[in-house]
């Protein structure tokens, strides 16, 4: 039991922490999904479906919450820094992508109901999202200067322990998209290197549940899943800096009109397996499956334009053909209890690209990629410090393609990418 005095703390306090977060969320390292949602899981090699034992279990698995007692509120930042480059092949050079750092916050809150089997818990953060920066003269510029996407999950969940061995768990994923994207205007319609910038969001809504099985308190086997959430983004499209050309078929040097495009959140599947040989060591193993073939293509609509021929422009290389392809990641992660208020952690995982040759574009230069972990979490008393570094290096990516588009690009060459990420949480228990 706990007063309502405190759960109002609480949920005042996640939505303070959530709204003062979301105004500086950069998202990226070079890729559709953000890696770090939890610094204690980070450590592990994202390895946590199975043990799902802190309130990140919103996330990772809801069923974990029947685990916890009394009431439970982590809040965390991770520190993103990504660099990649490419030996084009179209200039000859090495050209590096703008250096970015990037900052992004989550919370979690989780409380017993008045049932004593009965979890409530809740979730604020950003599993997804991208953002690349080429410069304004790259070989790039004709499909991609900068591109950000900013996506946030709120996520209110409930779990109930049905016996000693199994715990079940559900909840809402209610997201929110913000889209900008530029590129520069082809030389057909603009002589000074015009912008073109496509500005929409969204709100969407999806579902998950989770499955904890205990048999022994050796072992633990987690299940995980996400639905598919169907997303319209509304917005505008904006061209600035046209030629005479332009302005001949669009009025102005400048013109904008409402845009409309349909996208797919993936759903996934994760199963994970823990084993604790004594007290002091924790290992899991996990595996998680995410079915990007929803991404098929990227088609923008224009509802308030009539005009056959700003329609026709506007719908070169429209729609764009994706095809991404379903792919699997897994983690190994382990953890040593050094002494009664330190942790220790380390991991490894491999994920693949949904990405296949054919339709590669620098707006995302992904590959299959490595990454190794490591981590430390210490009690104060009724606060735990978590922290994590993890060092992701993409597989060099040779890319042969013909000219892409109707300004015939040339994006082969061989691309490079590594991430480092800084995580770190507080956990207070009341």
């Amino acid at each position: 039991m706990f007063s309502k005095m405190k759960l109002v703390l609480s949920v005042s306090l996640v939505i303070l922490v959530t709204v003062f977060s979301a105004k500086v969320f950069g998202l990226g390292s070079g890729g559709y999904r953000n890696e770090v949602v939890d610094a204690e899981a980070a450590g592990k090699g994202f390895a946590f479906v199975a043990q799902a034992d802190n309130p990140a279990a919103v996330q990772y698995n809801p069923a974990g919450l029947t685990q916890l007692k009394g009431s439970q509120i982590t809040v965390g930042y991770v520190l993103e820094a990504p660099m990649f480059s490419v030996d084009s092949k179209a200039t000859g050079d090495n050209v590096n992508m703008q250096k970015q750092v990037f900052y992004l916050s989550n919370v979690y809150f989780v409380t017993e109901l008045n049932n004593e089997n009965l979890r409530f818990g809740f979730g604020a953060n950003s599993p997804y999202g991208l953002s690349t920066d080429w410069s304004n003269d790259s070989y790039t510029r004709y499909l991609s200067t900068e591109s950000n996407v900013t996506m946030m999950n709120y996520n209110p969940t409930v779990a109930y322990k049905v016996n000693d061995y199994v715990s079940v768990g559900a909840g809402i994923d209610f997201f929110t998209a913000d889209v900008n994207k530029h590129r520069v205007v082809s030389t057909t319609l603009s002589s000074t290197g015009g912008d073109f910038q496509l500005k929409g969001s969204d709100e969407s809504w999806g579902y998950n549940f989770g499955l904890l099985i205990k048999p022994s308190e050796k072992h633990s086997i987690g299940i995980s899943y996400r639905s598919e959430i169907d997303t319209e983004l509304e917005g505008t499209v904006a061209l600035d800096g046209l030629n005479a050309t332009g302005q001949a078929i669009f009025g102005a040097a400048s013109y904008s009109t409402k845009m409309k495009s349909k996208s797919t959140i993936p759903r996934s599947i994760a199963l994970g397996y823990a084993y604790k040989p004594n007290n002091k060591w924790t290992i899991e193993a996990d595996a998680e499956w995410t079915d990007w073939s929803c991404v098929e293509e990227e088609f923008l609509t224009y509802p308030d334009e009539t005009d056959a021929t700003r329609l026709a422009t506007l719908n070169t290389d429209n729609p764009a053909s994706r095809d991404w392809r379903s792919v699997w990641a897994y983690g190994i992660g382990a953890e040593y209890q050094a002494t009664d208020k330190l942790e220790l952690r380390g991991g490894f995982l491999y994920e693949q690209s949904p990405i296949p040759s054919a339709n590669f574009e620098p707006v995302l230069p992904d590959s299959n990629k490595h990454g190794i972990t490591m981590g430390a979490g210490y009690f104060l008393k009724n606060v735990k410090i978590d922290a994590s570094y993890a060092f992701f290096k993409y597989r060099d990516r040779d890319v042969t393609r013909s000219a892409v588009g109707a300004t015939n690009t040339n994006v082969n060459g061989t691309y490079k990418g590594y991430v480092n990420i800084i995580g770190l949480s507080l956990t207070y228990k009341y």
